[in-house]
């Protein structure tokens, strides 16, 4: 298992007592790797694509443990020799789609999503351990960290410059200084220094990988 795996193992466990922070993480997990459907009559679903089976584990448990909601968990294998399994957590119930958006602020006031599941100014985020928890559920949803032993990396993948921007925010708040590249199509926004992504470690609570890190 990579290094990587371990530490998205680890978060995958880790569990914020507080339902704001459980929703903080649902929102991030959305925006960064969720898909809304809506069908000809309104009908709202929602699903979430991953390639980690642990990750795939905390979605599920996030949805079932914060909103009471059952969700179908489907698994999907790579069509190419050596392609990774897929696992997409699905809500198909309009009212429990409904309910997560509401309460992750992904609907406006009329109803409306926002393009992209934007999360810009989202009030979901203002408190720090919310901070902690949108951090934990975004990189899990797209981050990645290197081994140790080779090179520092972190980093997580966003689709819109607006979405790095914000996290980048919210990292820094903790007194890091992330920086954000553009990688092809995607906005990546990274950290390089050893120091700071024992920082970022521990702000997401993974307290084993951060000691084998360091």
């Amino acid at each position: 298992m990579s290094f990587s795996s371990k530490v998205k193992e680890e978060l995958s466990r880790q569990w914020s007592p507080a339902r704001h922070c459980q929703i903080a993480e649902t929102a991030a997990v959305l925006s960064l790797c969720g898909r809304v459907k809506i069908s000809a009559s309104d009908h709202y679903a929602i699903e979430i694509h991953t390639e980690n089976l642990a990750v795939a584990r905390k979605y599920f448990t996030l949805l079932k443990k914060t909103f009471n909601i059952n969700t179908d968990v489907l698994i999907r294998r790579g069509q190419m020799p050596g392609r990774s399994r897929t696992y997409m957590v699905a809500v198909r119930e309009h009212e429990d789609a409904l309910r997560v958006l509401q309460a992750s602020k992904l609907l406006d006031s009329y109803g409306e999503i926002a393009e992209d599941l934007s999360l810009i100014h989202n009030v979901v985020v203002q408190n720090v351990c919310c901070k902690r928890a949108f951090i934990r559920g975004a990189f899990l949803s797209a981050g990645s960290i290197s081994d140790p032993q080779k090179f520092y990396h972190f980093e997580i993948v966003c689709a819109t410059v607006h979405k790095a921007v914000q996290l980048q925010e919210i990292m820094n708040d903790f007194g890091v200084d992330a920086k954000i590249v553009q990688r092809k199509k995607h906005f990546v926004v990274y950290l390089k220094e050893g120091s700071q992504i024992v920082d970022m470690l521990n702000v997401m609570g993974a307290h084993v990988s951060l000691m084998e890190l360091e």
